[in-house]
C-alpha cells in the first residue's frame, strides 16, 4: 500500500531532477552529448587502473574553474578568458577525437592552465621537461598547460596543444596501463592533434642529413639530446601517417583496439596493416634518406664523446707534463740562486776575516830582556 502512495511522488522527482539537469547543462555542452557509439566496429573502453589522483596545489590567486561535460578547466583569474575558450573547445574536442580513435570518452579531465614556470613544474605528479608547453597524466586524467605568457610566441596553438595531451589521456584510459611504444603515444598524439608540423615531416624525412633511428630505438624512450629528440617526434607522426596511408584511419583505429585488447604491438600492426612490426620497420625506412657518410660521422654522439674522452686525457697528460717541466726549471733556478748568494757571503767572510801580516814577520826573534838589578853600596 504504501509502495502504491509513493511511486507518484518518485516518479515526480525523477523527472523533476531530469529537468534540473538539462536546465543547467549549457547547449554546447549538451549538443555534444554522444547518441550512439563511434562508427568503428572495434570501438574500445578500458577504465584506468585505480590510482588516487593527486592533489594540485593552489595558485596564490588561487582557481577559478570552468565546468564542462568532459572536463572542468582551471586558471587564475588573469587567464579566464583563455580558460573559457578551452573549456569550449574541450566539450568538442573530446567526443570528437575519441571518435576518430575509435574510443568512448572515459573519465572527465582536469585541465590546469598555470601562468608561471615555477608552479607548471611544481604541480605535476612526476617529472617534466622543461620544454614541454603541456602534459598528460593519463591514470590522474589530469593535463596541464602553459598559459600563454610563458609560452614561445612561435609555439603551437594552445588548442592544438590541448588535443594532444587529450589524446595521450584517452589512449591511456584505454590501454589501462600497459606498456605501449613511446612512437606509438607521440605519433598518434601529433597525428590525430594536427600537431606534426612541416617542420617535423623535414626532419623525419632527414633534409637536415642527419642519421635516421629506427623504430627499435623509440620504443622505450626518446633521446636526450634536442635536436635528436625532434627528429624522433618527426619520425613517430611520420610513421603514424604511413601506417594511416596503408590502411587509413580504420587501420590506425584497429591497431588501437587490438592493443586495448591486449594484442601484442606486432599482432596489432599487422592486423591494422596487413605487415610485421620489423618489415614495417624495414619498408617505411626505406623511404627516409640515410644520412651523408661524412654528416653521419659528425653527428655520431657517441664519436664525440670518445674524442672528448681523449681530449681530456692528453690535456690532462700535457698539462701534468708542463707543471713537472715547470717545477723543474723553478728547482735549478733556486738552485743557482742559493749557490751565488752563498757565494757571495764567502767572499764577504774572506775578505772580512783576512789579517795583514807586518814588516817585521820573519825577523830573528831576540833574546829575553836582562832583569834590571839595583845594587845597593852599603853591601860593598
Amino acid at each position: 500500500m504504501l509502495r502504491r502512495i509513493l511511486a507518484p511522488f518518485a516518479a515526480l522527482g525523477i523527472a523533476f531532477g531530469l529537468a534540473l539537469g538539462l536546465l543547467f547543462t549549457s547547449p554546447a555542452a549538451r549538443a555534444e552529448v554522444p547518441t550512439e557509439a563511434p562508427t568503428s566496429a572495434e570501438a574500445v573502453m578500458r577504465p584506468a587502473p585505480e590510482w588516487k589522483r593527486p592533489a594540485v596545489p593552489e595558485p596564490s590567486g588561487g582557481w577559478t574553474v570552468q565546468d564542462g561535460l568532459y572536463g572542468d578547466v582551471h586558471s587564475t583569474w588573469g587567464d579566464r578568458a583563455i580558460a573559457r575558450r578551452l573549456s569550449a573547445h574541450l566539450a568538442t574536442s573530446v567526443p570528437a577525437l575519441a571518435a576518430r580513435l575509435g574510443l568512448y570518452p572515459g573519465d572527465a579531465v582536469e585541465v590546469y592552465l598555470v601562468d608561471n614556470e615555477v608552479d607548471f613544474h611544481r604541480m605535476q605528479p612526476g617529472a617534466t621537461p622543461d620544454w614541454a608547453d603541456g602534459t598528460a597524466w593519463p591514470n590522474a586524467s589530469l593535463i596541464f598547460l602553459k598559459s600563454p605568457g610563458i609560452r614561445a610566441g612561435d609555439a603551437a596553438p594552445l588548442e592544438t596543444v590541448l588535443d594532444h595531451e587529450i589524446v595521450h589521456v584517452l589512449l591511456g584510459q584505454a590501454f589501462g596501463g600497459r606498456p605501449v611504444p613511446r612512437w606509438l603515444q607521440e605519433g598518434y598524439a601529433q597525428f590525430f592533434s594536427g600537431e606534426a608540423s612541416e617542420r617535423s615531416m623535414r626532419l623525419a624525412h632527414n633534409e637536415l642529413g642527419l642519421a635516421p633511428m629506427p623504430l627499435s630505438e623509440l620504443t622505450q624512450g626518446f633521446p636526450a639530446n634536442g635536436l635528436r629528440a625532434q627528429i624522433a617526434y618527426g619520425e613517430s607522426a611520420d610513421f603514424v601517417a604511413w601506417i594511416a596511408g596503408r590502411g587509413g584511419e580504420e587501420g590506425l583505429r584497429k591497431l588501437v583496439a587490438r592493443l586495448a585488447d591486449g594484442a601484442t604491438v606486432d599482432d596489432a600492426l599487422f592486423s591494422a596493416a596487413g605487415i610485421s612490426l620489423a618489415n614495417a620497420d624495414i619498408e617505411w625506412m626505406s623511404t627516409v634518406p640515410t644520412a651523408k657518410p661524412w654528416f653521419r660521422w659528425l653527428t655520431n654522439t657517441n664519436l664525440w664523446w670518445s674524442i672528448g674522452a681523449v681530449a681530456l686525457v692528453v690535456g690532462a697528460y700535457r698539462r701534468r707534463r708542463r707543471s713537472k717541466e715547470k717545477l723543474a726549471r723553478w728547482e735549478a733556478e733556486d738552485r743557482a740562486r742559493a749557490a751565488a748568494i752563498l757565494e757571495r757571503q764567502e767572499a764577504a767572510w774572506r775578505e772580512a776575516n783576512e789579517t795583514v801580516l807586518p814588516i817585521w814577520v820573519g825577523a830573528p826573534a831576540l833574546g829575553p830582556r836582562p832583569r834590571r838589578v839595583l845594587v845597593d853600596p852599603r853591601w860593598n
